[in-house]
């Protein structure tokens, strides 16, 4: 069994909360559309009646407790890449997503047991850039999108009037 979970983007801190608000208001004045909430999508995995979670995160900050790092890649700049600050780490966490302001849960979806192996194969792209050239940036949402999409879950996006930046990046890169 397998889920997403689907929280606001920047719960547990004021400063992610507002610059991606902020940031959301410039890209949607830039499309011509009206801003959206943004969501962080977290993929749970029940392997063995345990639960797992893929996240992609900085690799500085507060440990994620038991977790295995699976693939780190740049933030921002392959040039920078090299700093600890401008890494982040691909991990299975061997616990639930924390609840604190789920908006919303996709259940039940249909994943092999053994999709934690593919995490392997997740490019090591720049977060928060368009390296694949698919019209959107490269982030944690892409990692979710990116295993659904190679085993042919595609009916899982973001709760309607919310946006999940890097969600559409994922997809494309699974595609090609």
């Amino acid at each position: 069994m397998a889920r997403v979970r689907w929280a606001q983007v920047g719960a547990g801190g004021h400063v992610a909360r507002r610059t991606s608000a902020w940031w959301e208001r410039l890209v949607a004045a830039r499309e011509g559309r009206a801003p959206q909430r943004l969501v962080h999508a977290v993929l749970e995995v029940v392997v063995d009646g345990s639960v797992r979670s893929v996240d992609m995160a900085p690799t500085w900050g507060r440990s994620a407790g038991a977790r295995r790092v699976v693939v780190t890649g740049p933030v921002g700049s392959r040039l920078l890449g090299w700093w600890p600050l401008f890494r982040y780490e691909l991990r299975v966490v061997d616990a639930p997503a924390p609840p604190d302001h789920v908006l919303h849960v996709s259940d039940d979806l249909p994943l092999p047991a053994d999709v934690l192996d593919d995490l392997a194969l997740v490019p090591a792209l720049t977060w928060g850039r368009d390296e694949a050239g698919a019209g959107d940036m490269w982030t944690s949402n892409s990692v979710v999108s990116w295993l659904l999409e190679r085993h042919g879950v595609t009916s899982v996006g973001p709760p309607a009037g919310h946006r999940a930046p890097g969600w559409d990046a994922g997809r494309c890169v699974a595609r090609r």
